[in-house]
């Protein structure tokens, strides 16, 4: 049974089923409309209203971005129960150590927060996906997150055998011709800390498109739906129909 199966169990036998956004920026996209985070939802209650008959079924599922900007492996864990062990959820999808590799982190440090994070979400029956970044715009952003993905890696080989844990490297699955296209946000201001000139390209948080893109691997990866990224996004720019096709 995979996770769509087993989501669409529950909502048609009212069980209440959460799922849970959890990391930093690239997680809670807050200036991105749609973002990964609500593709997914979309998608999941698309296909669920196509699989039940009582659609009012679908009030038993809800999505939760809890993404923090800039947070660190460390912020996430500490804040860890109230945001997310709290609220029981039945699904979280984490990301977590891109920011303690600018802010000069131990790895080492970094690898027990993550476990940790993952460990407290099974010790407490949440099935976890736990992705990695997509590549960056910027090619020495690539060669700087390297050791961080190989240890993402390592840490999945802890759990892989674990039914209710799913490893999702985006940074393997990425499609490399899509990387150009995927980021063309303008850094108005500028942003000191990713050392962004006002009129700058942000090579770090990635536009409409490639949310869009990583929607259509974690749908794929994690429930075997299959999502047409091109023609959702056409979809959306046609004020004629209601739902965008995928």
């Amino acid at each position: 049974m995979n996770f769509f199966d087993e989501i669409k169990n529950r909502v048609v036998n009212n069980i209440q089923t959460d799922i849970i956004y959890y990391g930093p920026s690239t997680t809670s996209f807050e200036n991105i409309f749609p973002n990964w985070g609500e593709i997914i939802r979309y998608v999941l209650k698309a296909e669920l209203e196509d699989n039940i008959e009582d659609i009012n079924k679908l009030w038993n599922l809800h999505t939760l971005n809890l993404g923090l900007d800039g947070a660190t492996s460390g912020d996430l864990l500490d804040r860890f129960q109230e945001l997310v062990l709290d609220k029981k959820p039945y699904l979280i999808f984490l990301s977590a150590g891109k920011n303690d590799v600018r802010f000069g982190v131990n790895s080492r440090t970094t690898i027990e927060n993550i476990k940790e994070l993952i460990q407290q979400s099974l010790n407490n029956s949440i099935k976890v996906v736990f992705s990695t970044y997509i590549p960056s715009l910027k090619s020495e952003e690539n060669i700087k997150m390297m050791e961080h993905i190989k240890n993402e890696n390592k840490i999945a080989k802890s759990f892989i055998n674990n039914k209710n844990f799913v490893f999702v490297d985006l940074f393997a699955l990425f499609p490399r011709d899509a990387i150009e296209k995927s980021y063309t946000l303008i850094e108005p201001e500028g942003n000191e800390s990713l050392r962004l000139k006002p009129g700058d390209i942000d090579y770090v948080h990635y536009n409409k498109y490639g949310n869009a893109i990583v929607a259509k691997i974690l749908l794929k990866e994690v429930f075997d739906i299959n999502f047409d990224a091109d023609k959702f996004l056409e979809g959306l720019l046609d004020n004629n129909k209601k739902y965008p096709d995928y």
